[in-house]
C-alpha cells in the first residue's frame, strides 16, 4: 500500500521514489554478460521489425525535445499552472541530461565499445549495409536515447495522478531503452544506467526549480 501511494503522490520526489525502488529490482540484468541479452533478439534477427523499432527509438532522440516542450505548455495552460515555472524547469530538467551524458560519455566513459565493436566477429548473415542505420562503435555508456526518454517520461509523470497511466510512461522509457538494444546500439547495462540519469535529472531540476522560485516568492513578498 506505500508504494501504491508513492506511485500516485502528487509530488514528484515521491514518485521518483517509487520509480527509483522499483528500476533497481531491474538490476540483476544490468550485470548479465555481454551479448546475453542482446544477441537472441536483434534487428539481424528479426529484420522485419526493424521499422518499428526504428521509429520507437525517436522518443528519446534530441528533437522530441521540442515535441515535450509544446506539452509541457499545452498541459500547464489547460491546468491553470504557471506556464513560465514549468518550462524553465523543464529547461533546467533538460540541460542537466545534456551536460549528464555529455559528462559520462565524452569524458568520463569515452572508449566502452558499443555491441557492432564489442562483437568483433559477428554471425553469418548479420550484414549491418543491410539497413539504413549509422552503427556507433564507442561512447556506449550510458545511452544517451534512453536518459532522454526517461527525462521526458519522468517530467511527464506530474501532469497525471493515475497509477497506470504512471506506469505505461515508465513501460514507455523501457521500451526506448530496449529499442537501442534491438537496433544493436547500447547494451541492457546502457539502458539501465541511462533511465537512473534522466531520473537524476528531473529530481535535481526539481531540486534547482524549487529554489529558484520559492526564493523569488521571497522577494516578490
Amino acid at each position: 500500500m506505500q508504494f501504491i501511494r508513492l506511485l500516485s503522490a502528487p509530488r514528484s520526489s515521491k514518485y521518483l521514489l517509487f520509480f527509483g525502488t522499483l528500476h533497481l529490482l531491474l538490476l540483476p540484468m544490468a550485470f548479465v554478460g555481454r551479448g546475453t541479452l542482446e544477441l537472441p533478439f536483434n534487428l539481424f534477427v528479426a529484420p522485419e521489425l526493424f521499422h518499428l523499432f526504428n521509429v520507437i527509438t525517436f522518443m528519446g532522440d534530441g528533437w522530441f525535445a521540442l515535441i515535450v516542450f509544446g506539452l509541457v505548455w499545452v498541459i500547464a495552460a489547460k491546468k491553470n499552472s504557471l506556464i513560465k515555472p514549468e518550462l524553465i524547469n523543464f529547461l533546467i530538467v533538460s540541460a542537466l541530461m545534456g551536460l549528464g551524458i555529455y559528462l559520462f560519455k565524452q569524458l568520463i566513459f569515452p572508449d566502452v565499445t558499443r555491441p557492432i565493436a564489442h562483437f568483433t566477429t559477428l554471425p553469418e548473415g548479420w550484414n549491418p549495409d543491410d539497413f539504413s542505420l549509422s552503427f556507433h562503435r564507442f561512447r556506449s555508456f550510458p545511452s544517451g536515447h534512453t536518459a532522454s526518454a526517461a527525462t521526458y517520461g519522468f517530467f511527464l509523470m506530474r501532469y497525471v495522478q493515475k497509477s497506470y497511466k504512471r506506469l505505461l510512461l515508465y513501460a514507455t522509457i523501457l521500451l526506448v531503452g530496449y529499442s537501442r538494444v534491438f537496433l544493436f546500439q547500447h547494451f541492457v547495462a546502457d539502458i539501465f544506467a541511462g533511465v537512473l540519469l534522466g531520473l537524476f535529472c528531473v529530481w535535481g531540476g526539481d531540486w534547482i526549480s524549487n529554489r529558484i522560485f520559492h526564493k523569488q516568492k521571497k522577494i516578490d513578498g
